[in-house]
Parts: structure tokens; C-alpha cells; sequence
């Protein structure tokens, strides 16, 4: 898992230390990845929306949630992950 935000690296240190976060944060102040995984909203595109993507080994978008909220969501990926993996997808 990767969080991915258009914030300067400085913030991403912060809000990981804040929350204490075990999982990678990435800047994407360019919006490449935002414009190559669609999930760049607001005007001219400037803000990540809360969405999941799982990408699979060979580099393809295996399952794709927009506009997420917090509660309950890691269970239901988890769980669609989970199946993917069972069925050799992951």
C-alpha cells in the first residue's frame, strides 16, 4: 500500500508522524501519477480524491474505488484482495 498526495514531502513526513502511518506516503506535486490513475479532482485537477486503486504485478489496475470514505473501507479491500489473490489474480 501507497498513499499518494499532492502535498510537499515536508507535510507527508508530518501527517505519517502524526497518525504513525506503516505504509509509504508519496508526493505527486507533478500530478503524474493523479492523471495516470484518474484520480485527480477539483479545478484544473489539482487534488487527489480519496480513492483506492489496487495495481497487480504486471503493472494493470486490478480493482478501482473512487471517492472513499475512512470508515469500513480497508475491510471491504482487504476482502476483494483477499479473493483476487484466491482466484491467482494477485
Amino acid at each position: 500500500m501507497v498513499g499518494v498526495s499532492v502535498d510537499p514531502v515536508v507535510r507527508l513526513v508530518r501527517f505519517k508522524e502524526k497518525y504513525d502511518l506503516h505504509f509509504p506516503l508519496v508526493s505527486d506535486q507533478d500530478r503524474a501519477i493523479g492523471l495516470a490513475y484518474g484520480t485527480l479532482k477539483g479545478d484544473a485537477s489539482t487534488k487527489h480524491e480519496r480513492d483506492t486503486v489496487v495495481i497487480g504485478k504486471d503493472a494493470t489496475v486490478r480493482l478501482a474505488y473512487q471517492r472513499v470514505g475512512a470508515k469500513g473501507h480497508a475491510a471491504i479491500v482487504l476482502a476483494d484482495v483477499e479473493r483476487l489473490r484466491d482466484q491467482g489474480e494477485l
